[in-house]
């Protein structure tokens, strides 16, 4: 009788020793937390879904073409100012939030950091401008040409870049 128990007692104890350590290691890799080392900045504003199924050391341009999503900020940007200069302050505030959006997507295809916060302040001018409630068409046609050359720059810098 009490080697039965001893047994049943050392089955147990292994059954749960198994499942603890199943259990624990399901959650590391559940979590995925970033390795060491890593920018938190280029990390997916999404709380890495975007990186889920990705080695977080090789983290992969996304697949996209980022040039109709240039084409469309340009376009935008023409919008918005026509916006500003008939006095549609509503449809503008609208416009500079999708110009800040398109940039936060075009932002993963680039590598040039400084070019990257130059876009993303530049965007980020013009909303602030827009939702002020003071727009000034003379200064927001400042802002929005200092957009459209970087603009140009990004776009020139993605056309470098191969995209597959």
């Amino acid at each position: 009788m009490k080697k039965s128990k001893v047994v049943v007692g050392i089955l147990a104890l292994t059954l749960v020793v198994v499942l603890v350590a199943g259990c624990s290691s399901s959650e590391k890799t559940a979590a995925n937390p970033p390795a060491a080392g890593h920018d938190m900045k280029n990390m997916p504003a999404n709380g890495g879904e975007q990186a889920a199924g990705h080695d977080t050391h090789s983290m992969q341009m996304p697949k996209d073409d980022p040039m109709p999503m240039m084409k469309e900020m340009d376009q935008q940007t023409k919008d918005l100012m026509k916006q500003v200069k008939s006095g549609q302050t509503m449809e503008a505030q609208k416009t500079a939030g999708q110009i800040v959006g398109l940039t936060d997507k075009v932002m993963p295809h680039m590598m040039d950091n400084g070019l990257k916060d130059r876009l993303k302040q530049s965007a980020m001018d013009i909303k602030d401008t827009v939702n002020s409630g003071k727009m000034d068409p003379g200064a927001m046609e400042s802002k929005v040409s200092t957009m459209q050359e970087i603009m140009k720059e990004a776009t020139a810098h993605l056309q470098t870049m191969s995209h597959k």
